[in-house]
């Protein structure tokens, strides 16, 4: 890997400004080289300058990665299919692209009525921590799954999930077509179903999402049916 990508990969979802000494100290580059390298990043748009802070990824790459989301089609396959996700006050809507072993938030839909959740539009996390996430992680064949999760958490420095409980919770989504997740964040729940394309594969997930005291089991139910009808309206509009 060149080492301007290894900078570049040392900015991660929690991660917004590294300064010169952090970057050589994350990277293992010296200090002089990150600096003349991250000015040259700077000139071309792929980082820039927080004065007396240090640096932070730069504005071409939002078009980059805005032509590999566009790419996919999931923001425009959901748009105008979420009206049917029936939601309690304080119960939001979310959309996430599968990058990966990532889960990138794309689309959060809330009432007037707000439960401060951190499922932000363009907050990326590691798949199998949320619901959307292992949604989609449920449709890969188990193999596919360990090689994502693998690299990212060798390549980010990540502790592994237990391999075996996440198959099993993999396993018992792909069964139910859809997953209930309470990990993402602490007193939140999501109901979630992936979303695939015309070969099966999965794009990302979808998800209604809130404060765990909302979701009963009534509730579940329902968000569940929703869900899944949704994902599978979402999968058509992605089938060319």
């Amino acid at each position: 890997m060149s080492k301007s990508a290894v900078l570049l990969r040392a900015f991660g979802p929690t991660t917004d400004v590294l300064s010169t000494r952090a970057l050589a100290a994350r990277t293992g580059i010296p200090r002089s080289t990150v600096h003349v390298l991250a000015s040259t990043l700077a000139a071309e748009g792929l980082l820039e300058t927080v004065p007396g802070r240090g640096w932070r990824l730069g504005p071409l790459l939002v078009g980059l990665a805005g032509q590999i989301i566009e790419r996919t089609g999931l923001v425009a396959a959901v748009e105008g299919g979420l009206g049917g996700l029936r939601r309690a006050a304080g119960q939001e809507v979310h959309v996430a692209q599968l990058v990966g072993g990532w889960t990138v938030y794309l689309h959060r839909e809330a009432g007037p009525v707000r439960a401060p959740m951190d499922n932000r539009v363009g907050l990326r996390a590691p798949a199998w921590r949320g619901g959307c996430g292992k949604a989609a992680l449920s449709r890969l064949p188990a193999a596919e799954v360990d090689e994502r999760v693998g690299r990212l958490c060798r390549d980010e420095g990540l502790p592994p999930p237990d391999r075996g409980a996440l198959h099993d919770e993999l396993g018992a989504a792909r069964r139910a077509g859809y997953v209930v997740s309470s990990t993402f964040q602490a007193g939140r729940t999501s109901v979630a179903a992936p979303v695939v394309d015309a070969d099966g594969r999965p794009v990302g997930g979808l998800s209604v999402a809130g404060p765990s005291s909302l979701f009963s089991r009534a509730v579940l139910a329902r968000c569940a049916q929703d869900v899944v009808e949704a994902a599978s309206r979402a999968a058509r509009q992605l089938t060319p």
